[in-house]
C-alpha cells in the first residue's frame, strides 16, 4: 500500500518525478501518429499490437516435428554409421532456424529450435522440400542450409 505523502514536504526533484510518472500514466492506450499523407491521428497502441500475428504453439509444434524433422528423418542416411552424416546437416539447419545460435564448446546452442519463429522453420521446410523435389545429394541440402546461412551471416558450426 502507497503511504499519501504531504507534496509540500517533497524536494523539487521528488515533484518532478512524481509528474513524469502522473504524465506517463495519461497516455496508456492511444498515442499520436503521424502520417505524411493523413496527418496527425489517435492510435490505439493494444489493438496495434493485436493486429499482428501471434506464433501458434501447436502450429510450431506441427511444423517442427511433423513436417521438418519428419522430412528429415525420412530423407536422410539412417543407422549409427551415418550419425555423423546426420550431425552435419542437422547443425547447419538448427544455425538456421535458431538465427545464428551456435553450439558452445560445451555442445549447448543457448537457443532452442522447437521455439524457433515460424517464418525461419517454414523456410528451412522449403529448403528440404526443394531438395527432396530436385533429388539432391546430402551435400546439396548441407550447401543449401550453409548458402543461407551465409546470405543471413548467420556464420556455421565449428
Amino acid at each position: 500500500m502507497v503511504k499519501k505523502v504531504d507534496k509540500e514536504k517533497l524536494s523539487k526533484e521528488e515533484m518532478e518525478r512524481r509528474g513524469i510518472l502522473e504524465k506517463a500514466e495519461e497516455a496508456k492506450e492511444e498515442q499520436l501518429k503521424l502520417d505524411i499523407e493523413e496527418g496527425v491521428e489517435a492510435e490505439n497502441e493494444y489493438s496495434t499490437l493485436l493486429d499482428k500475428s501471434i506464433d501458434d504453439p501447436v502450429q510450431k509444434f506441427q511444423l517442427y516435428y511433423k513436417v521438418l524433422n519428419k522430412l528429415l528423418r525420412a530423407n536422410l542416411p539412417k543407422g549409427k554409421e551415418n550419425e555423423p552424416i546426420r550431425r552435419i546437416i542437422y547443425d547447419e539447419k538448427n544455425i538456421l532456424i535458431n538465427r545464428g545460435h551456435k553450439k558452445d564448446e560445451r555442445g549447448i546452442r543457448g537457443s532452442d529450435g522447437r521455439m524457433a519463429y515460424m517464418e525461419d522453420l517454414e523456410l528451412a521446410i522449403e529448403i528440404v522440400m526443394s531438395w527432396i523435389s530436385a533429388k539432391g545429394t546430402f551435400q546439396d541440402l548441407y550447401l543449401a542450409f550453409w548458402n543461407k546461412n551465409e546470405e543471413l551471416n548467420y556464420g556455421h558450426q565449428d
